[in-house]
């Protein structure tokens, strides 16, 4: 078993950063390396990986999914609520009766039948989906018109129509429905409605626990097992109430945000870090789970059968469902692309009819792990490639995305003791920033710092990377203003050389120059106060 989890955890990043190399989304790789260890080729997992994988890609899931809740703008989606809507219904409808068509002629099956391959195939990936649009939001592509989460929450409604379809023509199909085809096309807003219920109380459940009682203590990790711990429920849930998990999952993190900004801010933060590790697992046995010989059997055929679906049946419903959104055509093809990947569903439902019985449903296995193998990949990339190139880049939004930075704070250091105080606060700011130091080692007159001095200054730094510069310039004001614009850090710190009467005020002038002409923020320690300034070259 451990063996196992290492096992993927190594093949799975290794393959990521191969893919990130050769400019493919990470998933890309993560994919291939599962196809290569799973039981259907080097059969490098043990079999108790495999009995349970589909909880585990679950598990991952629900991750991404409260990830993306954290991050939604309810005024773009509000603001287009009709778009989001019609992008929930209109592709899956259209391409499941494409793929129905297709394999009623092409095939010659029953209808029924052919409807049930169409459901399953029409699903968009959530796992490919959700982390694209995230990563979009990052980037800043395509937020103005807020195309990523239009495509996040119509990516979520229409599986829940196509999983609920799915579930009415498996039941036409085997002659069981009897008089209940109502009852159960009912269970579509019925999953919806319970969905955004269950989710909308879980969050507000969520805050009411964290600020009004005492029953946890006030912790990120107590907040966020809280937090995950609820999402479960609301996955386990969906085996006992009729509603969608997933919709119910990302509704919670999305009342969390409503609700609560800090709190999403700091849960935000924490299951981006889980999602490194979440997502090797996701996609790694994601990819386990094709069987290259099934995939075979479907030949040409079913490759005709996707191909007609996606081009004819999802491309058609996307433009008709930004009828009317201002979307321009490069955007409306976006669309297109943002839902397109399939896997997830595939995974999870491919296999039904063959474990029902269905005549037909050894080929509708193979044609849904061909829609895996073709379509996650050439999705993931499409989204990679085209969002760039077609989508238009606008302000990220903080409060709704990390955005991710790299810090470098620059330290005027002597022999000073308010230059220690600046050096210890610079410090602090860049274990918790993570920031990098460059320490300049300055001269003013005959003071500065003795070698020795100087290592046990740095030896105080060993947890954070730095660098130590010492400029010949005897003008500590010009070589500080040189390399604040030749390394262009993102603060600087200096004292103010009080301790040291000989240079208190070539240094004093040092840090008036500094704030008067600086292109960067200075902070400015005086022994017991601290006054931050920049000059107009800054902005300020």
């Amino acid at each position: 078993m451990l063996e196992g989890l290492l096992l993927i955890l190594i093949i799975g990043f290794a393959a990521g950063e191969v893919a990130r190399r050769l400019k493919l989304p990470p998933l890309v790789g993560m994919l291939v390396a599962g196809i290569f260890i799973g039981p259907h080729f080097y059969s490098l997992l043990p079999a108790v990986i495999m009995e349970y994988a589909g909880e585990i890609r679950l598990m991952a899931l629900l991750v991404i999914l409260f990830k993306a809740g954290l991050g939604l703008d309810r005024d773009k989606i509000f603001s287009r609520g009709d778009v989001a809507l019609r992008l929930g219904i209109l592709p899956p409808l259209l391409e499941a009766g494409v793929v129905a068509a297709a394999a009623r002629f092409l095939l010659g099956w029953s209808w029924p039948v052919s409807w049930v391959l169409g459901w399953i195939i029409c699903a968009a990936s959530p796992a490919v989906v959700v982390p694209m649009m995230l990563k979009l939001k990052s980037q800043g592509l395509g937020v103005k018109k807020g195309i990523p989460d239009l495509i996040l929450a119509g990516g979520t409604l229409s599986d829940v129509f196509a999983v609920t379809m799915f579930g009415l023509t498996m039941t036409l199909a085997a002659n069981q429905m009897g008089g209940r085809p109502v009852l159960q096309l009912l269970n579509i807003p019925l999953h919806i409605i319970l969905g955004l219920l269950f989710g909308g109380l879980a969050g507000l459940l969520l805050k009411y626990i964290l600020r009004s009682t005492d029953l946890v203590e006030e912790s990120i990790m107590s907040e966020l097992i809280l937090a995950l711990s609820l999402a479960m429920v609301l996955l386990l849930g969906e085996n006992f109430l009729p509603y969608s998990e997933f919709l119910a999952i990302m509704t919670m993190g999305f009342t969390i945000l409503e609700r609560d900004t800090v709190l999403a801010r700091r849960l935000r933060r924490e299951v981006d870090k889980i999602w490194q590790v979440a997502e090797i697992f996701l996609f790694v046995l994601i990819g386990a789970a094709v069987n290259l010989d099934v995939m075979a059997s479907a030949g040409l055929m079913g490759l005709l059968i996707i191909g007609c679906g996606l081009i004819l049946g999802r491309s058609l419903a996307m433009y008709l469902a930004a009828v009317g959104s201002g979307f321009s055509r490069r955007e409306k093809g976006f669309l297109v692309i943002g839902q397109s990947a399939k896997a997830t569903v595939q995974a999870a439902i491919g296999g039904i009819p063959l474990a029902a019985g269905m005549a037909q449903g050894e080929y509708i296995l193979a044609i849904s792990v061909l829609s895996i193998l073709i379509t996650a990949p050439l999705g993931a990339w499409g989204i990679d490639f085209f969002a760039g190139r077609w989508l238009e880049k606008g302000k990220i939004d903080p409060t709704r995305i990390n955005v991710k930075e790299e810090y470098e704070l620059l330290v005027a250091l002597d022999g000073s003791s308010s230059a220690r105080m600046a050096l210890k606060e610079a410090g602090r700011i860049a274990r918790q920033l993570d920031a990098r130091l460059l320490v300049v080692n300055v001269r003013t007159g005959e003071a500065g710092l003795t070698n020795q001095e100087i290592k046990n200054e740095l030896e105080k730094l060993r947890d954070i990377e730095h660098r130590l510069i010492t400029p010949r310039d005897e003008n500590p004001a010009s070589k500080l203003l040189d390399l604040a614009r030749e390394y262009e850090p993102d603060y600087i710190f200096m004292g103010t050389g009080r301790g040291q009467r000989d240079n208190y005020q070539q240094m004093g002038s040092v840090a008036a120059e500094l704030l008067k002409r600086c292109p960067v923020p200075v902070t400015v320690i005086d022994e017991s106060k601290t006054r931050e300034g920049c000059s107009d070259e800054a902005g300020a």
